[in-house]
């Protein structure tokens, strides 16, 4: 990046993001109070999981009037294809003003005894297929160990970056050169309950506009 980036820097959009540990929280936000503009939820893993709380965030996230998001937690030893089947069973289709597809690619994604050379090929796969489905091009969730270790290759820049770092000045992983969103802290409090706080790279101009061409 061209300018460095701090937590301290004054970031107008900014949302959480939610699965079945947190529970029933959907139902105590209020926009108005929280000030949110997103939230962002757990849909499926793999080729066969899908979060307990998605049924019922997904259409109460757009009910109360946040733009909604929903993220794929990707398995490295399960099959692209039907990672993309199950993600696209539970999700249906998406709306224009949800947030395009999510994939969650972390640590925990590498499982073991995978093969390292299929890591990289595959992962393009899912998300060439996942596109070519939705009509979206998808959104990457990366910590900057694991991108650096296993995301080298420069197709990964084509993606959008949602990137997950806890230090107050960013950095981002060597493929990437900006960011979209920064998941800054995992220690966000709202009514008692823990989240993950995250903040959009942009005004609320930038934000619209990114919802509206990716």
């Amino acid at each position: 990046m061209g300018t460095t980036t701090t937590a301290a820097d004054n970031f107008s959009v900014f949302g959480i993001d939610i699965s079945r540990y947190q529970g029933n929280e959907i139902n105590f936000l209020n926009k108005q109070v929280d000030k949110l503009t997103f939230i962002i939820c757990k849909a499926t893993e793999g080729i066969t999981y899908t979060d307990s709380s998605f049924k019922t965030n997904w259409p109460a996230i757009q009910a109360k009037g946040y733009v909604r998001g929903a993220y794929h937690f990707y398995h490295c030893n399960d099959d692209p294809a039907k990672q993309v089947a199950n993600y696209l069973g539970v999700m249906g289709t998406f709306s224009a003003t949800d947030f395009p597809p999510i994939v969650d690619f972390e640590e925990t994604s590498i499982d073991a005894g995978v093969n390292k050379a299929s890591i990289q090929p595959n992962l393009l796969n899912f998300l060439t297929l996942l596109e070519q489905k939705t009509g979206r091009k998808p959104l990457i969730y990366t910590d900057n160990n694991t991108a650096n270790a296993y995301l080298t290759d420069p197709a990964f820049a084509d993606y959008s970056l949602w990137i997950a770092n806890y230090n107050p000045t960013l950095k981002i992983p060597n493929v990437w050169n900006n960011w979209t969103i920064w998941q800054q802290s995992q220690s966000y409090k709202l009514n008692g309950q823990l989240n993950d706080y995250d903040v959009f790279n942009g005004d609320s101009n930038a934000f619209a506009n990114f919802i509206q061409s990716s």
